[in-house]
């Protein structure tokens, strides 16, 4: 259970774990169905050494072919470590351009006291005609205060 755990924690707990159709299982305790980088690598390793299909390693892996090709590309360019999972969606703010921090500053600046994320949102809607969340806002200024120091 705290393998599980362990697996869960770092994203690299496989989705379907009882999909896994292979005799490796049976070999050694040491392969773990629900170790999703370590099914992927004997994935890869299965098509490379044992001539298997790229579908048949992929269905006896519990995974899709999709899957199968793109984790052998990021294994091609990144190594055993482009099997590990990637963060999701945007990687950075997109909003919070160096214009939009800097008025965001000039403001903070103006004010005394705690800010009004509300109305600083309010402002930046009017300014840039963009959307923020008081909460972005905050966040995108602690990043930034964290940066500099």
């Amino acid at each position: 259970m705290a393998r599980t755990e362990q697996l869960k924690r770092t994203g690299t707990l496989h989705p379907h774990p009882n999909k896994v159709r292979t005799s490796l299982l049976s070999q050694s305790p040491f392969f773990d169905a629900q170790d999703l980088v370590q099914m992927k690598y004997e994935m890869l390793r299965s098509v490379n050494t044992d001539q298997q299909s790229a579908a048949a390693a992929a269905r006896a892996f519990g995974l899709s072919r999709v899957a199968y090709y793109r984790a052998h590309q990021q294994y091609q360019t990144e190594g055993v470590a482009g099997l590990l999972p990637r963060r999701r969606g945007p990687k950075k703010p997109r909003k919070f351009r160096s214009e939009v921090m800097d008025f965001i500053k000039e403001q903070l600046a103006a004010t005394s006291g705690a800010p009004d994320w509300d109305q600083l949102c309010r402002q930046i809607a009017t300014r840039f005609r963009i959307r923020v969340h008081p909460r972005s806002v905050a966040r995108a200024v602690k990043r930034k205060k964290g940066a500099t120091q």
